[in-house]
C-alpha cells in the first residue's frame, strides 16, 4: 500500500479503535446513549412521542435491536413505555425525569469536549477539518451507495 493511503487508512483507525473501547460516559453504554440521545432528539417539537419504529429508522438498526437496549433503559429507570391515546396497540417511547436529566449532562459533556477541541485547533484549522470530514463522509457515502 502506498504511503499516503496507509497513513490515511492508520488515522481513520484510530478512531474506529476509540468509538470501540468500551469507554462510557455516566456508566452508559455508546448504544445506551445513542438511544438516548434520539429517543430525546425524536421527541422534541412532537405531540406524539418516538415509537420503536421510529428509532430503528433514525438509527439504522433493527426493531429488536431497539427494543434490548430500550429494556435495559427502561429498567434503569431512563425512559419509560407509553401507550399511544389514539391507537393503543402503539407504544411510544419517552425519556423520564432521570433519562431527560442524563441526556442533559451528556449533551452538556459532549459541547465541553468539541468546544475544547475547537480551542485546541483553532478556528481556521476546526473549519478545515469541519470540512474534510463532510467530503469524506460524502466519499464513503456514495463508495457504500454504488453497486459492484
Amino acid at each position: 500500500m502506498e504511503e499516503l493511503p496507509h497513513r490515511l487508512l492508520h488515522a481513520i483507525r484510530q478512531f474506529q479503535k476509540l468509538s470501540h473501547t468500551g469507554h462510557t460516559m455516566h456508566g452508559l453504554k455508546r448504544s445506551e446513549i445513542m438511544m438516548l440521545m434520539a429517543i430525546k432528539k425524536g421527541n422534541q417539537g412532537k405531540e406524539k412521542h418516538i415509537t420503536v419504529t421510529d428509532l430503528s429508522t433514525a438509527l439504522k438498526i433493527t426493531s429488536p435491536s431497539v427494543t434490548q437496549v430500550i429494556n435495559v433503559l427502561e429498567n434503569s429507570g431512563y425512559v419509560e413505555r407509553v401507550n399511544d391515546q389514539q391507537d393503543r396497540r402503539i407504544m411510544r417511547i419517552v425519556l423520564t425525569d432521570k433519562g431527560n436529566d442524563i441526556t442533559t449532562q451528556i449533551f452538556q459533556r459532549m459541547e465541553e469536549k468539541y468546544s475544547n477541541l475547537v480551542d485546541f485547533l483553532g478556528e481556521e484549522k476546526s473549519n478545515s477539518l469541519i470540512e474534510l470530514l463532510d467530503e469524506v463522509y460524502s466519499f464513503f457515502s456514495k463508495e457504500a451507495n454504488r453497486k459492484e
